[in-house]
This record gives C-alpha cells, structure tokens and sequence, in this order.
C-alpha cells in the first residue's frame, strides 16, 4: 500500500475502466525511489462524468493526472491550455494543475517518436482514437514519408502491412495479430497485457523476424517517465519504474 497523508501530493489516471493500468504501481515506485511524498491513483471516469472529473482534481488540490481509453481527445476540451504537438494531434494523455488552469500535453508523443527513425519511411497506425492522433503527429514531425491510418470500422480492415516500413498498433487489442507481417517492418505496440505476457502482435513479430519491437510495457515507461518528470520536476528513475511495471 502508498501511504498517503494530509501532505501527499496526488496525480492520478482519468480512464474508463482504470483498472488494467500498470501506471499506477510504475509511478508509485518512482515517487518511492526518490522518497517523495506523492501518491497515483487510479480514477475511474465514465464518458459523461469526464468535466466533472477534470473540475475535481483541480478543486481537490491534485498535481496532475494521466488521460487514456477513451478520454485522449475529449479531454482537451476541458483544459485551459494545450501544448501544440498535442493540440496539432487533438490528443492529450497528462494534464498538469498550476495555479488552478488545466495544461495538457501528450507525452505519448515523446515516447513514439522515440521508438525508431521514422524519417523518410512509410508508416502504417492501427486505430483512429487518441493514441492513432498522438502517433500520426509523431511520424508526420519525425519526417515519414507517409503515415495511414486504419480504424477497426473501416471498409477493407484488417489493413496489409505490405509495403509500409513500420506498423504501429494504437488500438487496445492485445490477443490477436491484427495482421499478417512480412518481416521487414519495424513493429510498435501500445497495447499490453497486464500480467506483462507479450501481446499477440509482439510475438507475431518476433516469429516474423522483425529486427525492430517496441512493446506496450517499453512505450508506457517512455512516456510515463516523461509525465513524471513534467509533474515533479525531477528526472524519472526508470529502473525503479521498470522495476514497478513488470513486478
């Protein structure tokens, strides 16, 4: 258990559900390593009850928060200011509180540009929602030579890979492939399974022979890290994060 007292400074995570984030025990075990007195909770937050939720962690006194499933494109409409990769992108994944305005960023940004060299390559985005928004402004700032995305309701899905450079899964389907892959191209996963077992994709690459894979684990600690530190002020401690997410 976090202790949490009158002195804790809280952040916490606007989803619906909540309760498959590994967010919570990785930012805990960062704000342990650095002996902070901070806390992450998870706040459940249905669709309709979004403002509501926004409007409470500015009233109740709380740092900040993360933003994901399904509230990455809503919820700029409940901040006072929007950086402008996140606000080009129509996606914010943390929030700030200062001085009672609402500032949204998206660190997912950050953490898939990160991933591979997108220069000049052909990207292919599974999912239309917020992360897709988020992963389209990295590539398209990262210099891609083309970046399509395919939405699960779209005529023609599941998309073949053929001819893309690099495939990136943004929709939370975690226990089927999506696609059938060559080898050749560069894989990332947003999606992750709670017990930390590979997603279908991942292992679908791996079979494949893809010689880049970035899992859902590894882009969570990417772009947590970089919430954490826009939130405290201080350098992420990624191996206790690490340590946190995959206990």
């Amino acid at each position: 258990m976090v202790p949490i007292r009158a002195t804790t400074t809280l952040v916490g995570l606007l989803a619906w559900p909540a309760s498959h984030s590994l967010s919570p025990p990785m930012q805990n075990a960062g704000f342990a390593a650095l002996g902070l007195d901070w806390a992450y909770v998870p706040l459940p937050t249905p669709p309709e009850r979004l403002g509501d939720a926004v409007r409470g962690l500015v009233a109740t006194g709380f740092a900040g928060a993360n933003v994901t499933i399904p509230h990455k494109t809503a919820v700029l409409d409940h901040c006072d200011e929007v950086e402008a990769d996140a606000a080009a992108a129509s996606s914010v994944n943390t929030l700030r509180i200062v001085d009672g305005r609402v500032l949204g960023s998206s660190t997912d940004i950050a953490a898939l540009r990160a991933a591979f060299d997108a220069g000049g390559r052909r990207v292919l985005v599974l999912g239309r929602g917020g992360a897709a928004k988020a992963a389209a402004q990295a590539y398209r700032g990262a210099g891609a030579a083309e970046v399509v995305l395919a939405g699960r309701r779209d005529v023609g899905w599941p998309p073949s890979p053929e001819g893309f450079d690099a495939v990136v899964n943004c929709t939370p389907l975690s226990d089927e492939a999506v696609v059938t892959l060559t080898g050749h191209e560069a894989v990332v996963d947003m999606a992750y399974r709670p017990d930390g077992r590979e997603t279908a994709l991942v292992a679908a690459a791996r079979a494949a022979g893809c010689a880049c894979i970035v899992d859902g684990l590894d882009l969570l600690l990417a772009q947590g890290a970089v919430s954490f530190a826009r939130w405290t002020g201080v350098a992420a401690p990624l191996e206790a994060m690490r340590a946190g997410l995959r206990q």
